[in-house]
């Protein structure tokens, strides 16, 4: 059994994609009459759990409308979507090295694939994605998912998050959280274990 393993979001960790979420959420929510302080402090945090909030006075098939046409809005607008500066070559190194890691990310599994795509991101077969768990960050199954699906203990397990939610459901899970300081600043991820300016700062963090 490896001694560490590596659990990486995606959305502003491995790949920057706030142009093509900020693009849609707002198209969104504009059609939905959602006013836009509503969706403040939710990145990270799945859609559908975002608009169920933000939506709970409302009928369940609008609810199921409105998660859809997100959705499809966010897989559509793809164009800006890039590899984070190092992503590519820290991922390279860890296959390199026989290092395990996977993806868990509060994308759909179709966005996940589309997103990785655009940022020329390898997307592992045992990815974890939003419609795999029953509740999303900032719980923390989708964590211990993730750690299972690689064959270790979440305690030997290191989560690298942008977002306060994804720290929060990564700590839950027991893992030692790295905060990128790529969406968010020290300030706002203060429970992060280690935080990160540059993604190649990751593995000396972790003493490899």
């Amino acid at each position: 059994m490896s001694k560490i393993g590596f659990l990486f979001d995606l959305d502003g960790t491995l790949v920057n994609s706030q142009e093509a979420v900020m693009n849609s959420w707002i198209t969104m929510a504009n059609e939905a009459g959602i006013p836009l302080q509503a969706l403040a402090g939710h990145h990270g945090v799945p859609a559908e759990q975002t608009l169920r909030k933000v939506l709970a006075d409302r009928e369940e098939a609008e609810i199921q409308k409105w998660i859809r046409r997100v959705t499809d809005l966010e897989i559509a607008d793809i164009d800006g979507v890039h590899a984070v500066p190092g992503a590519l070559e820290l991922l390279a190194e860890l296959n390199d090295r026989e290092i395990p890691w996977t993806i868990v990310t509060s994308c759909t599994t179709d966005l996940a694939i589309a997103r990785t795509r655009a940022g020329k991101i390898p997307m592992p077969a045992n990815s974890v994605t939003f419609d795999q768990v029953t509740r999303g960050k900032p719980f923390p199954e989708p964590f211990i998912l993730g750690a299972e699906r690689l064959g270790l203990p979440t305690n030997i397990c290191w989560a690298i998050e942008d977002a306060p939610g994804g720290v929060t459901s990564a700590k839950g899970a027991g893992c030692t959280v790295a905060g990128v300081l790529t969406t968010h600043t020290r300030e706002e991820l203060p429970h992060a274990d280690h935080h990160l300016e540059h993604l190649n700062e990751l593995l000396g963090k972790a003493g490899l």
